[in-house]
């Protein structure tokens, strides 16, 4: 069972707004709206406890009345501190409950399937996990003073956001086992301080928690762009064959001998396919990011490079809508590798095998690729992104 608390009982006194951040309105509708909107496009969630204070739960009932939804919705009374009102939600979480999530309802863009890929990660063994995004700025720790002590290194920095999620049988034992004096400003931090590991998943700069009056006008124009924004892409890759090394295509070994030319392993199928997804996120080409000079993409995978390329897409928020490539190559014959290639690729990139087509084709014995001497791929891939 999946439970999820979902934590609206702040004053919000940085918004201004004289009353609770999650009950002004935008755009006619109040702020916990568009949160429980997003929420409620879950298809893995069993029951909703959310948080509030006693005196405003009319307004946030009548909120959760007009979605007429089935999922069953559970109050519980918002505590002094952030602590204090998730151990009052988790008082409220069934005890048939075996995942738990912690949500800043002041989040309103999280969406649904993220909230159940964050779902999908907990379990006994990956009983803590943490949404959060890389610092792409420089951090720099400062004294009480007000001087710089040190300049921290970004790499090893992320911004952690909500959902964060937790085993919940693990969880209320860990809440349980708190004196109640110790301060946390997120609910992993309760998994670090027991030296429980953490596992983090990668956010978005869309989920930024609505805090001060400029994130509610940042909130209201995201509402006016296109609900869904499509890019499309295109790619190309030529490489002549060679006699020493293997042949491979779509990740796929097709001989030992007779492989194409290049830094890497040469596999102009996946390298057709990198460019025509960069492309469609407005990205510089592989030669770009892999360079042929480069001693670390020697013998390179081109599996590997398509899965840091499949990072860099979905950490822009895209996702592949579909992808269709055409091989051309008078030999060899490729007909018979054709679904293993599907197989292989859809797995790598995380999409299912009827979002990619592979086709084959030759030059009926015309120019180099006609006489043998090079294989050619074209490639085109559409990309999606919700903008909510």
């Amino acid at each position: 069972m999946n439970s999820l608390i979902f934590l609206a009982a702040g004053e919000g006194r940085r918004v201004g707004a004289g009353k609770n951040k999650m009950l002004i309105s935008v755009k006619g509708k109040p702020l916990v709206w568009y949160s429980l909107k997003h929420v409620l496009q879950s298809t893995e969630l069993d029951e909703i406890i959310l948080v509030t204070q006693e005196k405003e739960r009319p307004e946030f009932e009548e909120v959760v009345r007009s979605f007429h939804t089935q999922i069953p919705f559970i109050f519980a009374n918002g505590g002094r501190t952030r602590s204090e009102s998730v151990r009052n939600g988790l008082n409220r979480v069934s005890a048939a409950s075996d995942k738990v999530l912690i949500h800043d309802g002041a989040r309103p863009l999280v969406d649904g399937p993220f909230i159940d890929s964050v779902l999908n990660l907990v379990n006994e063994k990956v009983p803590a996990v943490v949404t959060g995004i890389p610092c792409v700025d420089t951090i720099k720790k400062v004294t009480p003073e007000g001087m710089v002590s040190m300049t921290l290194d970004r790499k090893e920095l992320f911004r952690a956001q909500t959902p964060q999620g937790f085993y919940t049988p693990l969880f209320r034992k860990v809440v349980d086992s708190l004196s109640g004096d110790e301060k946390f400003t997120d609910d992993v931090s309760l998994f670090e301080y027991k030296g429980i590991p953490v596992k983090i998943i990668q956010g978005r700069e869309s989920f930024f928690k609505v805090t001060t009056r400029e994130d509610v006008e940042r909130f209201m124009d995201s509402l006016k762009q296109p609900k869904i924004a499509f890019r499309i892409g295109q790619g190309y890759d030529i490489h002549q064959f060679c006699d020493d090394r293997p042949l491979i295509l779509g990740g796929i070994k097709i001989s030992d001998t007779h492989g194409l030319l290049g830094h890497s392993d040469a596999d102009a199928l996946i390298h057709a396919i990198m460019d025509s997804l960069l492309g469609a996120a407005g990205l510089p080409d592989i030669g770009h990011f892999f360079p042929d000079d480069d001693p670390e993409f020697e013998n390179a995978s081109s599996v590997k490079l398509l899965i840091r390329v499949m990072k860099k897409i979905r950490d822009m928020g895209y996702e592949v809508g579909n992808i269709d490539t055409t091989i051309i190559a008078q030999r060899p014959r490729l007909s018979g590798y054709i679904l293993e290639m599907k197989a292989c690729l859809s797995r790598v990139m995380g999409i299912t095998e009827d979002a990619l087509g592979i086709k084959a084709t030759t030059k009926e014995k015309m120019d180099a690729i006609g006489e043998g001497k090079a294989i050619a791929v074209m490639a085109s891939s559409l990309l999606y992104r919700r903008n909510y």
